[in-house]
């Protein structure tokens, strides 16, 4: 527990290079959660005092973790997502020539699943209300 409030101590070495100190030891514990919550409190404090330069070597000194494997799998399915309905917009609007602004925000919140069910209903859209049913399905 002590490791997360280590960049933050007074020492020599400057809070930057604390905090990179301070994920080199966290990653030696073996507890896997224990491991997994301290360097994602370190990086959550750590944002608010690192500098870029720093920000990029915690990114290198996290690498091969677990905290930055679940990172990874999040920004692609986050990523996934979006790229999905990005492009059931672009169909949307080639079909109805204008989409209404709460549908596009809509559309960015739908998970994967039910985009793919659009995509795969985007032939069955008759007009744009038709979306509600997607919104609304659980």
């Amino acid at each position: 527990m002590y490791l997360i409030f280590l960049p933050l101590m007074g020492s020599k070495k400057s809070s930057d290079e604390m905090a990179i100190d301070a994920v080199e030891l966290a990653k030696k514990i073996e507890d896997e959660d224990e491991k997994t919550y301290i360097i994602g409190a370190l990086i959550g404090i750590s944002d608010k005092f690192l500098t870029e330069e720093y920000k990029n070597k915690l990114k290198g000194a996290i690498k091969m973790t677990k905290i930055a494997e679940m990172l990874i799998q999040e920004g692609k399915a986050e990523g996934k997502a979006e790229g999905k309905a990005e492009l059931i917009i672009k169909q949307l609007k080639k079909r109805f020539n204008k989409i209404p602004e709460f549908y596009v925000k809509r559309m960015y919140e739908l998970n994967v699943d039910k985009l793919e069910k659009i995509g795969e209903n985007i032939f069955d859209i008759n007009k744009i209300e038709d979306l509600d049913k997607y919104f609304n399905d659980n």
